[in-house]
């Protein structure tokens, strides 16, 4: 009896150790499943810190994935820790549903090249926007190289002193004209808007009242609202009230002004407030069914990047052609965005 006894005790003891491990992976797969629904749907995208991990969903669905493959093929625990690769796989298949979603077209755009074409070739092209944070580090012939190659008519540029600006315009052939908003943050180049005169006249520009110069250019005469917009990014968690009422007033004008084209750096994803309801104005990049590609930061692959560059358009008088994230450029941390439209 004394020996049956002393065996019962390390038994009990392999039982409960073996239940306390299930009920630990069990609450970290729950914990993990929560996680998901919270980024995935997402839920509280507008707070600190998960307005930072929306932003990278296809980092997100790669982590999921590889860690639900490790947990898979880790020696003799692989049957107690399948709920959690299960939890971690789901997770993974979620983020990149999203992201598959996000590269089918919205019914109307066509899937004419927005680079490498010139405007009598592009059928229906009434309209190129291209926008680039430069990081106030690519030179004015640089991005010149860049305006023609994409054959761009309208040009915002965050990041970008007035000094470039101007000389940019100085450097493309024709008539162009440069606006510029002043950063109110040191060390950080205001927004700069390089306008085609055919496109329309636009003698001068006022401040949209942030930080970091965004700038509504309204013509004399015919032509399309120009915005060119740059919201202070979610650095830190005091800076997340800013951040909110920033690009709030961006999404503001797109839902306020008719016939508007706004283009810039907005650091913030479809997944974020703001930009869940702009009203008529439609996202390029989604309409083409390519916004599941980032374009910062520009050192990393596009699907791996965060999609916080846009253009964004009033779907009433402007439909989409075709959108895409170009290659990087110059020195900058952002990679360039092009929309190719036409009027409705």
């Amino acid at each position: 009896m004394t020996g049956t006894a002393a065996g019962r005790g390390p038994a009990r003891e392999r039982v409960a150790r073996l239940s306390g491990r299930r009920v630990t992976v069990a609450v970290v797969a729950a914990a993990v499943l929560a996680a998901g629904v919270v980024t995935v749907v997402p839920l509280a995208a507008g707070s600190w810190p998960v307005a930072q991990a929306v932003a990278l969903r296809g980092v997100l669905a790669v982590v999921a994935a590889v860690a639900a493959v490790l947990l898979l093929v880790v020696p003799r625990v692989r049957r107690a820790l399948l709920p959690l690769a299960v939890a971690c796989a789901l997770v993974a298949v979620a983020h990149a549903g999203v992201l598959v979603a996000r590269s089918v077209p919205t019914p109307g755009p066509s899937t004419a090249a927005a680079g490498d074409r010139g405007r009598a070739e592009t059928p229906g092209r009434d309209l190129v926007v291209l926008t680039f944070n430069t990081l106030d580090a690519v030179p004015a012939a640089t991005l010149a190289d860049l305006v023609r190659e994409v054959d761009a008519d309208v040009v915002a540029l965050p990041e970008t002193s007035r000094s470039t600006a101007e000389t940019l315009a100085a450097l493309l052939p024709g008539g162009w004209q440069a606006l510029h908003g002043s950063s109110d943050v040191p060390h950080v180049a205001g927004t700069s808007l390089v306008v085609d005169e055919r496109v329309g006249t636009y003698p001068r520009a006022q401040r949209l009242g942030d930080r970091l110069g965004s700038l509504v250019a309204v013509p004399e005469g015919p032509g399309p609202v120009l915005v060119a917009a740059h919201p202070l990014a979610p650095t830190s968690r005091g800076a997340m009230a800013a951040w909110r009422t920033e690009t709030a007033a961006v999404a503001e004008v797109c839902r306020t002004v008719r016939d508007v084209v706004v283009a810039g750096d907005l650091n913030a994803t479809l997944d974020h407030p703001a930009l869940r309801d702009t009203g008529p104005c439609v996202d390029a990049a989604r309409a083409a069914g390519s916004a599941a590609h980032g374009t910062w930061p520009a050192d990393v692959p596009t699907l791996l990047a965060a999609p916080i560059d846009h253009v964004l358009v009033d779907a009433r008088t402007w439909r989409v052609v075709d959108a895409r994230v170009l290659p990087a450029t110059g020195a900058s941390d952002h990679r360039p965005l092009v929309a190719v439209l036409a009027r409705r």
